[in-house]
């Protein structure tokens, strides 16, 4: 049962990556339908997931990785340097990479801001981007998440595919 609460979170995330993706490509914006049901699909889910295991320390990693990631993303969005549904989106996949490790929402952030990096650094170069335009940030997010917690969760959640 606690491998099909992880599952939940995991798969919600799968299913709207794609459409937020496509949003904020298009608007630049990431809808708080979605993120917002994410972050409390994700830390409901981490919560029964521990009552059933009674890993409670997992998931005070989890909620402390939603709440630095908040205050940090809350800063950031003051000072405009990344929009409030990144914050959002942000809380739930730390949320979850959290609850599989401490340090895998710091790796899944460092892959998603080097892939947007270096996208961005070739758009200058091509001069499709100047230095004041913005690129949306949701679809490195995700890669980024994708890319690192994937393995964690398909391995933290193998019973279930057996």
């Amino acid at each position: 049962m606690q491998s099909i609460l992880l599952l939940v979170p995991f798969l919600y995330l799968c299913a709207i990556a794609f459409p937020l993706a496509i949003v904020d490509l298009r608007e630049h914006r990431l809808p708080n339908k979605l993120t917002l049901s994410a972050a409390l699909i994700t830390i409901s889910c981490l919560a029964g997931a521990s009552a059933l295991s009674g890993d409670w320390l997992a998931y005070l990693q989890s909620l402390g990785a939603a709440a630095i990631t908040f205050l940090v993303g809350w800063f950031l969005a003051a000072k405009e340097a990344i929009g409030m549904g990144d914050v959002k989106l942000l809380v739930s996949l730390n949320a979850f990479a959290g609850y599989l490790s401490a340090l895998l929402p710091l790796v899944a952030f460092t892959a998603a801001m080097v892939a947007a990096s270096v996208v961005g650094a070739i758009s200058l170069l091509r001069r499709r981007l100047t230095r004041e335009s913005s690129i949306a940030l949701g679809p490195y997010l995700l890669g980024g998440f994708f890319l690192t917690v994937a393995p964690s969760a398909l391995s933290a959640t193998a019973g279930v595919w057996s």
